[in-house]
């Protein structure tokens, strides 16, 4: 898809179904868009080892990346989404239902926290005082938007903008001790 008609769709969905969905959805709306979930690698300690595993990161919500306008996209895929069992509605912007494609400066910000296989990293940094530097991962030049700390579970909570409104996000963290 070319860069500059690209939109992103969020479809509110029933939790702990959106994978067997974004299956289902993959093939009935083929033409339409390509339907995803964003994932989130988290780290597992346990007795001193270390796992990774991935999660969804908006649990109950399934993104359709597509180069259709809102109103060709939802023409060929509200008839479609509205008899799938699960799907619940579009996300949109304020009292218009129309307005469902996810605005262009909140896509590139969620895409660059995005890996190409959409699912978010872990980020390295350490702790300088009362702050957070980020040396490596997404949330690098990212800083400013972290909320809260976990440093025993090696998450910290960043807030995004989604259809106007503030998402917090919980991703992974590794802390290192900076070096003098």
């Amino acid at each position: 898809m070319s860069e500059e008609n690209v939109y992103w769709y969020v479809l509110f969905a029933k939790t702990g179904q959106e994978e067997r969905l974004v299956d289902m959805l993959t093939g009935i709306l083929r033409g339409l868009g390509t339907p995803f979930i964003p994932l989130k690698t988290c780290v597992f300690r346990r007795q001193g080892q270390k796992s990774l595993f991935r999660k969804i990161c908006f649990p109950g919500y399934i993104f359709i990346e597509s180069n259709k306008s809102a109103v060709d996209f939802l023409a060929g895929s509200f008839p479609i989404l509205y008899k799938t069992r699960g799907v619940y509605r579009f996300l949109h912007y304020g009292d218009d239902r129309l307005d469902v494609a996810m605005r262009e400066n909140e896509r590139k910000v969620l895409e660059s926290f995005l890996g190409r296989d959409r699912c978010i990293d872990i980020s390295t940094g350490f702790r300088e005082g009362d702050s957070i530097r980020v040396i490596a991962g997404p949330l690098v030049g990212s800083e400013s938007r972290i909320i809260k700390v976990n440093k025993k579970r090696h998450e910290v909570a960043t807030a995004l903008d989604m259809f106007g409104n503030s998402v917090e996000v919980v991703v992974g963290i590794e802390f290192i001790e900076k070096a003098d």
